[in-house]
């Protein structure tokens, strides 16, 4: 074989694989817009801008003054935006955030709603101007700045779509089937695994002594009517004896020095109750009564213990 043939079959396996490596580079960034549903170019008079793409936790800082912790805080990893325009309206913006998991995008929702209702996703709420809900592992924000009748008519729309385009459906965290339904407020319910969202209902501690990370499952709830409002927390770990040790924890600081009872009568007569199951800690805050605390407390157990032999018999 002379030189130049030698040349031109070296030459040419060189440009082959270069070739291979610009597609499979093309490939996986299409791949990786191609996760988020395809929002319109236009729609009913609306053109949208370019779409914004947001890949790591700095672009989001620089994207959101201020707003960018809640969803680091539930794994975030990326997200889109597209702002809408119209003569005489005001813009709408579609953000779509993809938080890895159903659990972490039920957890934003869960975060952000006040009342819910299941007409967009898996569980939606419009107000003033701002629609947000969530689906798989998907969490939808489209909002605007003026609330006008065309504005209104494009969010709707616009979640239509999207909720549509997203075409399977998540679950919620498994934590969340523990909860007692009896006197539950069910739109006051908040999934989370970073300790800073502790004190979102009612205060708990500055402090992580109940060492809450990204590998815990926690979910705190309200019970009972505005004036006599009890607080559920459950916190499950993976390790029996971090659980053990963030039950001490708590019962080092809540309890009087000494006696280690998980029952508790507080000076302005509010009840408070815990206890630790295996790897799951419960505790009630608030309650009006033992009577109460006790209910809550032994639903929850029961609960528990109906989700393990679930497990059980599904992986024997």
């Amino acid at each position: 074989m002379n030189m130049h043939k030698r040349l031109y079959i070296f030459y040419n396996q060189i440009l082959r694989r270069s070739l291979l490596i610009v597609l499979l580079l093309l490939s996986m960034k299409n791949s990786k817009a191609n996760i988020y549903p395809q929002l319109p170019d236009s729609i009913e008079g609306w053109t949208a801008e370019e779409q914004n793409f947001l890949n790591n936790k700095e672009s989001l800082y620089d994207y959101i003054d201020g707003g960018a912790e809640l969803y680091i805080s539930y794994g975030f990893t990326s997200a889109i935006s597209r702002k809408y325009i119209k003569s005489d309206q005001p813009d709408v913006v579609v953000e779509i955030f993809n938080m890895v998991n159903s659990k972490n995008a039920y957890g934003v929702f869960s975060h952000t709603r006040y009342e819910e209702d299941y007409t967009f996703g898996q569980g939606s709420q419009y107000i003033g101007g701002v629609l947000f809900f969530w689906k798989n592992n998907f969490f939808v924000s489209i909002m605007t700045t003026e609330e006008t009748d065309e504005s209104k008519k494009l969010i709707n729309d616009l979640g239509w779509i999207i909720s549509e385009m997203i075409k399977d459906e998540g679950d919620k965290p498994e934590i969340i089937d523990l909860l007692p339904l009896n006197g539950l407020e069910k739109a006051g319910v908040l999934y989370f695994h970073h300790y800073i969202w502790l004190n979102s209902f009612y205060y708990i501690a500055d402090e992580n002594f109940f060492l809450i990370d990204n590998n815990t499952d926690a979910v705190l709830a309200k019970y009972g009517s505005p004036e006599n409002r009890s607080y559920l927390l459950i916190i499950q770990y993976q390790d029996k004896q971090v659980a053990f040790e963030a039950y001490s924890n708590f019962l080092e600081k809540y309890f009087p020095e000494g006696k280690h009872i998980n029952t508790l009568q507080l000076e302005d007569h509010t009840w408070m109750s815990a206890e630790l199951v295996n790897n799951t800690f419960f505790a009630i805050f608030n309650g009006e009564s033992e009577e109460l605390i006790s209910r809550l407390l032994s639903e929850a157990k029961l609960n528990y213990q109906k989700a393990n032999v679930t497990k059980k018999i599904i992986n024997p």
